[in-house]
């Protein structure tokens, strides 16, 4: 029972824990915390002291995740002045990891051929009343066998080994009903083991729909048991390797991993599928944190990193929450408002149909983009971007890449240029424009017109499409972060560790045998959270943990908290009373959060001012283009104002300012973004 929802419960809780977190983040001062998200292209930290923060970007090493994770660990301890990570890794309290592997995976369907086994019937809906998107994505329809129940053996067996012979490795079995009753599921899981052991299969050797999630809904199990399978095989590789190399350094503090949740767990209580979106999930962890510092209501949040986009939403300080899509995969789940999409800096522009198209292929860290500079011949978003004059060549990473802006025009004029029969500028700008309306159609679905709402932009190319993609949203406010290219690594440094257990009784409460029943279900969850979370070293005792339940009655659906220190059977006998119209317990969740050392950004006095420009460049933007002033983002003083045209630079950021707006510095050292005439 470990998939995340009731997360408006969850960060109810974080808020309830904020006083303590601070004093927790005071008491180990000493330490030092580390926080890595690895990206598709880049791979960002935030190391930190409790009193400064240094943030580290390095290229992701697809080959083998470890490596740029050790190179982050390494250049961090550099900047605190550690000649050697052993040495530095002893003054270190935590280390969390969080990232988008699994995401792009899936954005880029790169997963491994996986098997199904289902209960007769229509294969392609995988239980559902229509087609299923996962039929054709993460399963190939030939991919797909059908058993009758009560099982045979040698049908199962056979079934599997055909499924084998066609290339598959990893399986799943998934058959109608097993939320009741899960016998028929783990007897297909013991056969199958039995006749081809872990060596054979893989790391994975057979995955239950009934394992992943204690839910009625067979799709939601089905589906949520095909993604699990997709995306495991690059995260065990790299979690599990990377553990066991640190543990070398003398590292015996746990390593914790991101979860969907917005908390953290050790490896060995992490599923795949818990992973999907952590690294976008901290990004708005650190939203939701400057939505309650800014005191907005309603916070469209964009994250544009090198391989993919994500849109979500904050309302009312916390991250909202929906019915579960991931990749257009349906889960009836409440999930976090959160969707993806193929577009970064790495996504490479062609022409389609006399219309410039990007993504979702992507050039990722290597080669990268053609202005790298590595052998590759493809545009991409990133060239588009150097070609418009919204990128510093020789200010990349900090100076420790120079672009080239001859391979970038190169790349433009072959694929984009010559096919539409526009100038190479002009084709930087349409492939800025595409990029820009596929974020904005998948942000539609979050605006809204007649609410007031700011726009949050980060990662590395969030803040130069802040305006753009504010503008084609009717939204007059956008804010840009100081700590942008790294924010889901800020995002992570306020986590806790949390552990969630959810189950669906769907029990009508007025029935005292089933009441008895769903008390013992959620007694013998509460003393398995205790032991999970003594298991991450914590005392269950300091640890705040809270059960909700979900009713539906006569008069709608309706959220109580139980009392954990009172006898449950009682406490479900209150609720009863208290609603006298024959309750259904739909959901329960249980959540448990302990604190861990964490980071906060100080915020310095703000005097408003006009900086002095350090020189100009000519931008290409959708206006035809303008002599723009630029200035040193990083050397600018809390309450500076700049008036676009202007590109703002930073070692690690770059924030384009079109003709019409402005840039207010305030002092977190962010920069909100309006029209001049507001």
């Amino acid at each position: 029972m470990s998939i995340p929802s009731a997360l408006r419960a969850v960060v109810a809780a974080e808020v309830a824990w904020y006083g303590p977190h601070i004093t927790v983040r005071r008491r180990w001062q000493v330490g030092y915390t580390i926080d890595v998200d690895i990206g598709g292209t880049l791979t960002d930290g935030l190391f930190s002291d409790g009193r400064r923060a240094e943030v580290v970007k390095v290229d992701t090493t697809p080959h083998d995740l470890t490596v740029c994770f050790f190179e982050c660990l390494n250049e961090g301890a550099r900047r605190f002045g550690y000649g050697e990570l052993r040495d530095f890794l002893e003054q270190v309290e935590v280390i969390r990891w969080s990232s988008t592997i699994a995401t792009n995976v899936l954005a880029e369907r790169k997963g491994p051929r996986v098997g199904l086994l289902v209960s007769q019937g229509p294969a392609e809906h995988l239980y559902g009343l229509s087609p299923s998107p996962a039929v054709g994505f993460l399963v190939a329809p030939q991919h797909i066998e059908m058993v009758r129940t009560p099982l045979d053996r040698s049908e199962v067996l056979r079934a599997t080994r055909g499924l084998l012979e066609r290339g598959v490795r990893r399986v799943c079995v998934s058959l109608a009903g097993a939320h009741a009753d899960p016998t028929q599921e783990r007897l297909a899981k013991s056969w199958i083991e039995q006749q081809y052991p872990d060596h054979y299969l893989g790391s994975v050797p057979v995955l239950l729909g009934s394992d992943m999630v204690h839910h009625p809904d067979d799709r939601t199990r089905t589906h949520l048991a095909l993604l699990n399978a997709y995306v495991h095989g690059p995260l065990a590789t790299s979690l599990f390797k990377a553990e066991d190399e640190i543990l070398q350094l003398r590292y015996r503090r746990p390593v914790y991993i991101g979860h969907i949740n917005g908390g953290v767990a050790r490896i060995a209580k992490t599923k795949g599928v818990d992973t999907i979106e952590s690294g976008p999930v901290f990004g708005l962890n650190a939203s939701a944190y400057f939505a309650r510092a800014y005191g907005l209501e309603r916070v469209v949040s964009l994250d544009v990193g090198g391989t993919t986009s994500k849109v979500g939403l904050v309302e009312r300080g916390a991250a909202a929450v929906a019915e579960g899509e991931v990749f257009g995969i349906d889960l009836r789940l409440p999930w976090i408002a959160l969707h993806s999409l193929a577009i970064g800096g790495g996504s490479v522009a062609r022409v389609e149909g006399g219309q410039v198209a990007l993504g979702p292929e992507s050039m990722g860290a290597y080669p990268g983009p053609a202005c790298y500079d590595l052998g590759s011949l493809r545009p991409t978003l990133t060239d588009a971007l150097l070609v418009a004059g919204m990128l510093n060549p020789d200010r990349f990473l900090a100076g420790r890449r120079r672009l080239s802006l001859e391979r970038a025009r190169e790349a433009l004029a072959a694929e984009v240029a010559a096919p539409l029969g526009v100038g190479v500028e002009a084709a930087a700008r349409g492939v800025i424009d595409a990029a820009v309306a596929q974020i904005v159609g998948a942000a539609n679905r979050f605006s809204d017109p007649g609410r007031e709402a700011a726009l949050f932009a980060f990662g590395g190319n969030g803040a130069n499409l802040a305006v753009p993609v504010a503008i084609r949203l009717g939204l007059r406010r956008a804010v840009v972060f100081r700590l942008g290219p790294v924010f889901s690594a800020f995002g992570s440094s306020l986590s806790m560790v949390r552990h969630l257990s959810e189950a669906w009784p769907n029990a009508r409460l007025d029935d005292p045998a089933a009441r008895s029943r769903v008390a013992m279900l959620l007694d013998r969850a509460h003393r398995q959270m205790r032991q999970d979370l003594a298991g991450e070293g914590f005392d269950p005792a300091t640890a705040h943990i809270s059960l909700e339940v979900r009713l539906r009655s006569d008069r709608g659906g309706e959220r109580h908290e139980l009392d954990l220190a009172r006898p449950l059977e009682r406490e479900l006998e209150r609720v009863v009373e208290g609603d006298g119209h024959g309750p259904v317990l739909e959901r329960a969740t249980l959540v448990g959060v302990c604190p861990v050392a964490s980071y906060e950004p100080p915020r310095v006095e703000e005097e408003r001012h006009r900086p002095t420009p350090t020189g100009r460049r000519r931008l290409h933007t959708a206006d035809g283009g303008a002599d723009a002033d630029l200035f040193d983002w990083d050397a600018l003083a809390a309450g500076a104002v700049v008036v676009g045209p202007a590109v703002l630079e930073a070692s690690t950021n770059t924030c384009t300012v079109p003709a019409g707006w402005e840039f207010d510095l305030d002092g977190y050292g962010n920069g909100l973004l309006r029209p001049t005439e507001g």
